[in-house]
């Protein structure tokens, strides 16, 4: 896998690195995957510690402060740790333990006006993002390409609004009421990413796509259904996807990341929409969760029709897998390897 790393990092020249992320948008042929293998040490913690665990190479790495790491770019964005789209359309938001942040429902009966969600110029949230997003733009020393920050999609700003038990409850009591929400919360997430456009400069005429460090020839999103994993398949195309193809519609290019343990359910879904170019997932490594050997054959049907980006934990066994056993056309891979 080592020799893997180094032909990566020893690529020709930006203008090949752009042309290879090109070819992954549009599944062209390539010799080789999009790869990005980041070392991750295990805490010393509740353990006898030996010698034989301190390998030098995870004491001693430099932080990555240069713009190509791999095959794939360093990017910022905006406090994504923030639910950004769920504080915009009216949440308040709490934070806990580590930071962890979960909005609070904005609506408390059946009968009450729906929030209007859209934020006008003066939303506070909306002001903050973009001024956050300029201040990354101006401090930008060439290490670093700006991009979107992290936006949760139509079904998590339901979610958010309304409360899990009350987006259960109106799908079936209120569906109409439902549909104007997720329509509303489309129109947002639209708004929000275009705004963050407009600060952003262009690198070699196009963007790059979040934490990813994926660079499109045009304008990008990423998009997110996690709360659809509360819902069936078929309540899935028939409530949420109709909106989240309108966004996929006003991108040039979309990626939607599901998660191996949840919503990877509603991927037959997605791999019909002719407007989707890619689909990134996300592995959970829950000891419940599906291993990466099961999921090659998804892997393998995603990249039929579209193109995949893998991104999470995985042993360096599991990454020999997935770049032995899957065809490199289309295919990313940025991953964390477990040491």
């Amino acid at each position: 896998m080592e020799n893997h790393l180094q032909a990566s990092q020893t690529t020709s020249g930006l203008s090949d690195i752009l042309r290879r992320h090109e070819a992954f948008w549009k599944r062209e042929r390539t010799d080789r995957p999009l790869l990005r293998i980041r070392r991750r040490r295990r805490p010393l913690q509740d353990t006898d510690v030996e010698p034989g665990m301190l390998d030098a190479r995870l004491f001693t790495e430099p932080l990555e402060e240069k713009l190509l790491q791999g095959d794939l770019f360093r990017t910022e964005s905006a406090f994504p740790k923030i639910p950004w789209m769920e504080a915009i359309a009216g949440c308040a938001i709490h934070s806990g333990k580590e930071e962890a942040m979960w909005a609070k429902p904005v609506v408390n009966d059946d009968c009450g006006e729906l929030p209007a969600v859209v934020p006008d110029q003066d939303n506070p949230w909306l002001r903050k993002l973009l001024e956050l997003t300029v201040s990354l733009v101006e401090a930008a020393d060439g290490s670093y390409l700006v991009s979107q920050t992290l936006q949760r999609g139509p079904s998590d700003m339901l979610s958010a609004l309304l409360g899990d038990v009350r987006m259960g409850l109106w799908l079936y009591d209120h569906p109409d009421r439902v549909r104007e929400l997720l329509s509303r919360c489309a129109d947002a997430f639209i708004a929000v990413t275009r705004a963050q456009y407009a600060m952003i400069p262009r690198f070699h005429g196009g963007w790059a796509l979040w934490n990813y460090g994926l660079w499109a020839p045009g304008s990008v999103t990423r998009l997110q259904t996690d709360s659809s994993v509360q819902i069936s398949s078929e309540m899935y195309r028939d409530f949420i996807l109709p909106h989240e193809r309108r966004i996929m519609a006003s991108f040039a290019y979309c990626l939607m990341d599901l998660h191996s343990a949840g919503t990877l359910s509603h991927c037959d879904a997605l791999i019909q929409e002719p407007q989707l170019e890619a689909i990134s997932v996300t592995l959970d490594r829950y000891e419940n969760g599906p291993s990466i050997e099961a999921l090659l054959p998804v892997f393998r049907k995603i990249l039929e029709t579209k193109s995949l980006l893998v991104y999470g934990e995985v042993t360096e066994r599991e990454l020999e897998n997935l770049v032995a056993d899957l065809p490199p056309t289309g295919l990313c891979i940025n991953v964390a390897l477990e040491t």
